[in-house]
């Protein structure tokens, strides 16, 4: 804590800024795992899926400045703007339009130039430990299982959300109490407002939600203690055939309608010098409506997420890790909704490939009905440049999907979702300039209907440049 406050004082009385420049490149194939056009109950056509790969590259431009004038209060904001070119489909695959009017596809996307950090920051109030950062900002809780992402349909372009967070410090215990509010709208129509009136969706439904997290450094030795409960309102934002419209590429997904609750615990520790665990654990109940024609159904989940680690601490800093996660799926022949929602947590936590995938039986990125074996490595292979490889065997839990539209998606005869392979080089050259190569290749299982069982890939190359 003494250093965090030093920085602190270094850096009040002082206006600073900067900006950045991302850049990708990016390929998907077989988005839906079907290589073939598919009839409505999923049988084959014959003919060539126009939509089944997906190429193009997308260009960010964020800048930001903060005004601190003491060492209790700044004023920060951060602009930014990305656009994109299609490569892959061509226009001619929504030709003719099949989309509502008003909404098409746009092979040149230039999106909305609006601020994804706007706050109020009191720090240390009344020379105590409480602070309260207000407007919009990012929200990363713990590794970011269950809050990290207010944004989920605009790609990673942004995952602010519009909150109000207090943070009580209490030195002596070695523990930090968080009360967060949370007001994110289902668009850009609200306050503040892109400056150039471009409105699209961020997500399927206006969310509410409050957050008490607690965090320990003191109980156990070497280990940090996370404790916690959520709550989540969701009001629907029905829109024509419920399409999205965000990053050029337009889609369907449906809304949430109703309430979750959830407690969970974390445990991050230090075994000894080589080992390391991860786990989290969260119970959810409550009540919810997945789309319009659906009924309401009482919540009964749970999930689990863990890594065990094992460092060599050699000069290539080797790591091998083992995964297991568990995600309740909902169980066809009950009343209740097992389906286990991962609330704000809908980002690529160890695949960019799945996020295209789970609208086959869920919403995109929206990890649920899952069981997920991994093995992974990982090394400095020198010292600007490390490289990640793992595997992931997937299995549903439920032979089940959100709602009747998805049907003829799976094979209802079966739960293996299939192989997965990923393999990650990043690169950080100096301060200002960064890069990566992620591949990954994925081979379905009996999980997907038999005409969705075609391999799936993702390719993508980025450089940052940041000062």
């Amino acid at each position: 804590m003494a250093s965090q406050s030093a920085a602190a004082d270094q850096t009040y009385g002082k206006f600073s800024f900067g900006a950045d420049t991302r850049l990708r490149e990016e390929y998907i194939g077989n988005l839906g795992l079907n290589e073939m056009t598919l009839t409505p109950r999923g049988a084959s056509t014959g003919l060539a899926n126009p939509t089944a790969n997906r190429v193009f590259q997308r260009y960010r431009f964020r800048g930001w400045g903060q005004w601190a004038p003491s060492e209790h209060f700044a004023l920060a904001a951060r602009l930014m703007w990305e656009g994109r070119h299609y490569t892959l489909p061509p226009k001619s695959a929504f030709t003719p339009a099949s989309f509502p009017p008003g909404i098409a596809f746009e092979p040149w996307y230039v999106g909305g130039v609006l601020f994804d950090v706007l706050t109020l920051d009191f720090k240390k109030i009344a020379n105590t430990g409480l602070s309260l950062k207000v407007g919009r900002q990012d929200v990363i809780l713990g590794d970011g299982w269950l809050v990290l992402d207010g944004t989920p349909i605009d790609g990673s372009r942004t995952i602010y959300m519009d909150a109000a967070r207090a943070t009580w410090a209490v030195d002596s215990l070695k523990t930090t109490f968080d009360l967060i509010y949370i007001n994110n709208p289902a668009n850009t129509d609200n306050f503040p407002k892109p400056l150039n009136g471009d409105i699209e969706d961020q997500t399927e439904q206006y969310e509410q939600g409050t957050i008490l997290y607690a965090r320990n450094k003191s109980l156990i030795k070497d280990t940090n203690l996370d404790l916690y409960a959520i709550y989540k309102g969701n009001r629907p934002n029905y829109t024509p055939r419920n399409m999205r419209v965000n990053n050029g590429y337009p889609f369907s997904s449906p809304p949430d309608d109703g309430q979750v609750y959830a407690v969970g615990l974390r445990i991050n520790s230090k075994l000894s010098p080589h080992w390391n665990l991860r786990a989290e654990a969260a119970g959810e109940w409550g009540a919810n409506r997945v789309n319009f024609d659906a009924v309401n159904q009482d919540i009964s989940a749970l999930g689990f997420n863990g890594r065990l680690t094992y460092a060599f601490n050699d000069k290539l800093a080797n790591r091998v890790h083992v995964d297991l996660e568990y995600l309740s799926g909902d169980d066809p022949n009950t009343k209740n909704n097992e389906a286990f929602d991962p609330l704000w947590g809908r980002w690529p936590q160890w695949s960019e490939l799945m996020i295209y995938q789970w609208p086959l039986d869920s919403r995109v990125g929206q990890a649920t009905n899952l069981i997920r074996a991994n093995l992974g490595w990982i090394a400095k292979v020198h010292p600007t440049t490390e490289v990640l490889l793992d595997y992931h065997a997937l299995w549903a839990d439920q032979q089940s999907v959100r709602t009747l539209s998805q049907f003829y998606n799976i094979s209802h005869d079966g739960n293996f979702r299939g192989h997965l392979f990923t393999g990650w080089v990043k690169t950080k050259f100096n301060k200002n300039l960064s890069g990566h190569l992620v591949a990954e290749y994925l081979a379905p299982g009996d999980f997907y209907a038999v005409n969705r069982q075609d391999g799936s890939y993702f390719l993508r190359a980025e450089i940052v440049l940041a000062f």
